[in-house]
């Protein structure tokens, strides 16, 4: 008896605490929207009423209708290359993120920003059927080692996350 309860203290004691995080899902539509022309605004909504967001800001050095190599960027708290999380208190719209003055609601319960990690972006060529004409670019866009904070707590993504791929129209 005596070797089950020093388990279970020894248990208890090493166990992980996840810091209550709000994080309800985490799973998220295919869709990557955006919005902007020279700084983007990426996003993917949540497939649980989408009241959860996945950020991502960059601008036109990455999301570019060329096929040069696009150097990856760092993720900053603040400024032009970032990652957040966002927890809604009601379901989004895209007005929520295309408004040129950012509506009061939803309430964002929580707000996780990036404080390191890279994005990696890579631009493709859509042809058309005959092989020669572009219609449009395809951008990769993948997440390494991106590290979330809010208040005290910590969420690591996937080492590689892949966030998506957009398509926008011709040069």
């Amino acid at each position: 008896m005596k070797k089950v309860l020093l388990l279970l203290i020894m248990f208890l004691g090493f166990s992980c605490d996840d810091g209550d995080l709000d994080i309800s899902s985490f799973e998220f539509e295919d869709e990557v929207n955006l919005c902007g022309t020279k700084d983007y605004t990426l996003y993917r909504l949540s497939t649980n009423e989408q009241r959860e967001a996945l950020i991502v800001t960059l601008t036109d050095q990455q999301i570019r209708k060329d096929e040069d190599i696009v150097l990856p960027v760092n993720v900053t708290a603040s400024g032009a290359y970032t990652v957040t999380y966002r927890l809604f208190d009601d379901q989004l719209t895209d007005d929520y993120f295309c408004a040129s003055v950012p509506p009061v609601e939803p309430t964002v319960l929580k707000d996780w920003r990036g404080v390191s990690g890279t994005i990696f972006v890579e631009n493709q060529p859509i042809y058309d059927t005959d092989g020669e004409t572009i219609t449009g670019w395809r951008h990769y866009i993948v997440l390494i080692d991106v590290v979330l904070e809010v208040d005290d707590q910590e969420l690591k993504l996937d080492e590689t996350f892949v966030y998506g791929t957009l398509d926008t129209g011709p040069a």
